[in-house]
């Protein structure tokens, strides 16, 4: 007997990790800044320069571009450092190897500053990343079996799974000039950037990606002004994606990678943005499964083994909301800006998931002095029960502030993201098959019919194999529909082939 096996070529996440780390640095003002009165706020962006699969793990490097902001000693106005740190961050991450390909997106959840004394600053930086491993195999299943007899009865099945064909990071980047009105006047204190996809299509050797690209900045006007300016670039960007043909499903996941903006002359901001974009190639693969086999002159020897096969797929985007109040040292008259990071993700049993938002805000007292204030808040969004059983990634926060009562603000948080679903199939898969002794004879060496009443439903599989029959010989004997898979409340005739 002759095992067809098959080939299954497919792509696995390994691994799956959302943490957060900081970095540390002091900082001298420069001779010709004045001395440090007060620290107003410190802010920053992340540049991601590598990101490297080793050994159960993975290595990401770059730079964080801190600014801190503060009040000259003796003065009002408010003077800016740039604070530049290096990171490198090590992910323990099981499984994932030097050919691993590897996903990942890194923000600043927040910056602090401390003035040592008035010509020296320590600033800590806090960083959330989120890596991703997936890992290329090949898996062998006996679909088939020839029997090279016609006394060898197999009970096949079909099973269908969302695998992943192929992963495959590429790059791009962004570029574009924006015209602001009364650009010249305006200093750029920090900028963030979200990325939305509205789509990714298979082309042959390539995909075409569609989005936009949602900029926030805050910047300081020639008055010692705070300003919020938000813009959106739409992109539309062909990358190279090899042995991807037209009309293949293909899902992107986008990062931000850097980001750099500057006033030019005349109040033009030109910027560009280094994406990284993750393109992942789906496919449904139906398989056809052994879920039962015998011999109806022999006992069978036969080696099994439990072919576990993990797919993945992407439902769609995600958005959620909710609210939580967050205390301030100083009660708030006015925000001037509001930031919020994913420093954490939790799903719950309950149609919910806990996420952990890394809080910055920029506000006025009840005097007119500018404040901030940064927690790490737990919040729950609630998920529609539809959606349950999928995972979220690529889990973006927006929030908005008011001033409370008591020394408190009030947020309202918007989580977005992608929502993945992971199925495990488990498979039945023999991997070695021989005819072993006879079988002993069913009532009797000469007994070619067996005449018994069946009660309870019975599947004609079971009795057949329970007496050296065929599903086909029971059918033909009792004028049964081909359909037919039970019977019960029924005499059958049982043809037996004894040998």
């Amino acid at each position: 007997m002759e095992l067809i096996r098959t080939e299954i070529p497919y792509c696995e996440p390994s691994h799956e990790a959302l943490s957060s780390f900081s970095e540390s640095t002091d900082a001298i003002v420069p001779d010709a800044f004045p001395d440090i009165g007060r620290i107003i706020c410190a802010a920053g962006a992340a540049t991601v320069k590598d990101e490297l699969p080793q050994t159960d793990r993975i290595l990401v490097s770059g730079m964080v571009n801190a600014v801190v902001l503060y009040q000259p000693e003796g003065e009002s106005g408010v003077r800016k450092l740039s604070v530049p740190l290096s990171f490198a961050h090590i992910e323990e991450a099981r499984g994932v190897t030097a050919e691993s390909v590897c996903f990942v997106r890194c923000r600043v959840g927040g910056v602090t500053a401390k003035a040592v004394n008035s010509r020296k600053v320590s600033v800590t930086a806090q960083l959330c990343v989120e890596t991703d491993g997936y890992e290329r195999r090949t898996a062998e299943l006996t679909e088939q079996i020839d029997p090279q007899a016609d006394a060898l009865e197999i009970l096949s099945g079909q099973e269908t799974i969302p695998l992943l064909e192929d992963a495959a990071v590429r790059e791009f980047t962004l570029l574009d000039d924006l015209e602001i009105p009364g650009g010249e006047r305006l200093e750029i204190v920090t900028a963030s950037c979200e990325l939305g996809s509205a789509g990714c299509q298979a082309m042959n050797g390539r995909a075409a990606l569609k989005g936009d690209a949602r900029l926030t900045l805050l910047a300081l006007d020639d008055t010692g002004a705070f300003q919020v300016l938000h813009q959106t670039i739409p992109y539309t960007q062909i990358v190279e994606c090899e042995d991807v043909q037209e009309g293949q499903t293909l899902a992107a996941r986008l990062a931000v990678r850097h980001l750099d903006c500057m006033f030019a002359e005349g109040g033009v901001l030109s910027v560009g943005v280094g994406v990284g974009v993750l393109l992942l190639r789906e496919g449904r693969h139906t398989l056809q499964t052994i879920r039962d086999l015998y011999h109806v002159h022999r006992t069978l020897e036969l080696e099994e083994r439990q072919l576990a096969l993990r797919g993945c797929h992407l439902c769609g985007p995600f958005t959620g909301e909710s609210t939580a109040v967050m205390p301030v040292s100083r009660p708030a008259s006015e925000i001037i800006s509001a930031d919020a990071v994913c420093a954490g993700l939790q799903q719950s049993d309950d149609h919910t998931i806990r996420v952990s938002a890394q809080l910055s805000v920029l506000y006025r007292d009840a005097d007119g002095v500018i404040c901030s204030a940064s927690r790490q808040l737990p919040v729950n969004v609630p998920i529609p029960a539809s959606e349950a059983s999928a995972c979220v990634q690529d889990a973006a926060l927006q929030v908005s502030a008011t001033p409370g009562g008591e020394g408190n603000l009030n947020l309202r948080l918007t989580v977005s993201g992608q929502l993945t679903e992971r199925p495990v199939l488990t498979l039945r898969d023999i991997t070695a098959l021989s005819a072993g002794a006879p079988r002993k004879p069913c009532g009797g060496v000469d007994t070619t019919l067996i005449l018994r009443y069946i009660h309870a439903p019975e599947p004609l599989w079971e009795i057949a194999k329970q007496y050296a029959s065929t599903v086909r010989a029971i059918r033909r004997a009792n004028a049964l529909a081909e359909h037919t898979e039970s019977v019960s409340d029924a005499m059958l005739l049982i043809p037996v082939y004894n040998r």
